[in-house]
Parts: structure tokens; C-alpha cells; sequence
């Protein structure tokens, strides 16, 4: 037998173990093998990672532009684009504020509601931000959190679910502080004098690298559900809440366990779901 005959035939037993694989790729052959071996018990150990000592860093260390946030400054709110866009087509909302959380919740309303608040209006087929005036209830805040008043400061939110419905949450310990004038400063690649606005982080923000990860997945167990207990409206009236600050992190913990066990299920289903058939 010469070779350009062994050369056939070894093309034609590789094609033969192509079509048996029935056309998978070499990952998803693998991911197959991997699954089978768990099967059978054979599975390899893999490296296990303990997360005790890492540390997740400050989210306002990064692009914040398409997160929702508040600024604050010594007469006026002014809720950003990201805010108005996760709520498209709310004309007016109510603003809520607890002294001892320290946060501030922004909930979806009517405008007949007694303290309602224009937040976004409608331009060109557009929604869009407005400045919302409001001296009294941002003096109350700057009181409330000792801030300086000839400084602005910016709070990014994140959405939670609530008596009222979804409503986002800023949480004022959080903020942070913008110097009310520019700083000129000499950029040595242009070799131009510039201008800047220095910003500052909380101190526990500042001095640290971030939060540690246990701390990290009970703020994260604790923020898919806001209890309204505690907070007052602009009006100065007690917002009506019917969900203790315990009966909301039990929520919460609830909520995080199904979001998980629905992920789970998720890669089992997709990961079994060959295997089983072939068993059927």
C-alpha cells in the first residue's frame, strides 16, 4: 500500500470521528467529558479560593456614567440622565429621607400626591433632567450629614424593591465632595496652566482599598429590598411603612438564595442537558 493510499484512509477515519462527534466543537466536547467525569465521580479536584481576605473596591472608583446618581448642592437636586432613563416616562416622584439610615429614597408617584416632585419633563420626544429647586429640604440634608454648604456633593443610587414598588436608594454617607471653585493647575504634557475640580472620598473610602468581601455580601444580601420605615417626605410626614427593617433583609436573603438557586439551576440544566438525552 503506497502513501498516497494510507493518507486517504486516514482522512477517511478522521472524517468517520468527526461525524460521530455529531459536530461539536473542541470546547464543547470538553465541557462533555468534564460533565461525564463528575458523573461517574471521577471529577478532578479544582483549587479552592477563600475570599476572606480580598477586598472589593469603592464603586465610585470607576466610570459611573450610566449609574444612577443625585447631585446636591445648597438650593437644589438634580437627579442624572441614568436616573431619568431607568424610570422612562416618570414625570414626578417623591424623595424620602431617614436620618438614622442616612439615605435618601426616591420613589415612583402621581402628581396629585401631596409631595410630589417634578423630576423630568418631556422635550422633543425626549424625557429629560430638570434642576428641582428645593432650599429647605436640601438645608435639612446638609444638616442632617454635617456637610459643607459651600460644596456640592454627588450620591450614586442603586435600584430596590419596596412597599411602594421599586424605588432607588442613595445612600448620603456615601457622597462625595466636590470643591465649590476650580483649582488651576500646570498639565505637564501641554505645558498649560489648566483648571480642575478636586473631588473627595468618605474617609472610610479614602483610607481604604474597599470593603471587605464578608461585609460586601451582607450589604448585597441587605439591598434588594428597602423597608420605608423611618423615612419622612418633603412635607415632614412619616412615609406609612408595612415592612419592619428585619422583615426586609429576610427579603432580601430570600430574594439573593432564589436569584442564586435560579442561576444554579440555570449551568445544570444547560450543562446536563446533552448528557441526558444520550441516557434517555
Amino acid at each position: 500500500m503506497d502513501n498516497d493510499q494510507i493518507t486517504f484512509l486516514g482522512a477517511t477515519e478522521s472524517s468517520t470521528v468527526s461525524d460521530q462527534t455529531e459536530g461539536y466543537t473542541p470546547k464543547e466536547q470538553e465541557l462533555i467529558r468534564q460533565l461525564v467525569q463528575e458523573r461517574l465521580g471521577k471529577k478532578n479536584a479544582i483549587e479552592f479560593e477563600s475570599l476572606d481576605d480580598y477586598v472589593v473596591p469603592p464603586k465610585m472608583f470607576f466610570s459611573m456614567i450610566k449609574k444612577p446618581a443625585v447631585s446636591i448642592r445648597a438650593n437644589r437636586l438634580e437627579f442624572s440622565m441614568s436616573a431619568i432613563r431607568l424610570f422612562e416616562g416618570v414625570q414626578h416622584i417623591l424623595p424620602m429621607l431617614s436620618e438614622r439610615k442616612k439615605r435618601m429614597v426616591v420613589a415612583i408617584c402621581a402628581e396629585e400626591e401631596l409631595s410630589s416632585i417634578e423630576w423630568a419633563r418631556l422635550k422633543k420626544d425626549k424625557w429629560v433632567n430638570r434642576s428641582i429647586s428645593c432650599p429647605e429640604y436640601v438645608q435639612n440634608i446638609y444638616k442632617m450629614m454635617g456637610w459643607n454648604k459651600n460644596c456640592r456633593y454627588k450620591v450614586y443610587g442603586h435600584l430596590s424593591n419596596s412597599e411602594r414598588g421599586l424605588v432607588l436608594v442613595f445612600d448620603l454617607a456615601s457622597a462625595v465632595m466636590f470643591d465649590p471653585l476650580p483649582e488651576e493647575y500646570f498639565d505637564k504634557r501641554s505645558g498649560k496652566m489648566k483648571k480642575r475640580i478636586n473631588k473627595y472620598y468618605p474617609d472610610e473610602i479614602r483610607m481604604k482599598l474597599g470593603r471587605s468581601y464578608s461585609d460586601y455580601e451582607a450589604t448585597q444580601r441587605m439591598s434588594s429590598f428597602e423597608s420605608l420605615s423611618g423615612y419622612m417626605d418633603t412635607a415632614g410626614s412619616t412615609v406609612a411603612s408595612t415592612v419592619s427593617d428585619e422583615d426586609a433583609a429576610a427579603i432580601s436573603i430570600q430574594e439573593q438564595e432564589r436569584k442564586r438557586e435560579a442561576l444554579l439551576g440555570t449551568i445544570i440544566r444547560n450543562g446536563g442537558e446533552g448528557d441526558g438525552q444520550g441516557n434517555s
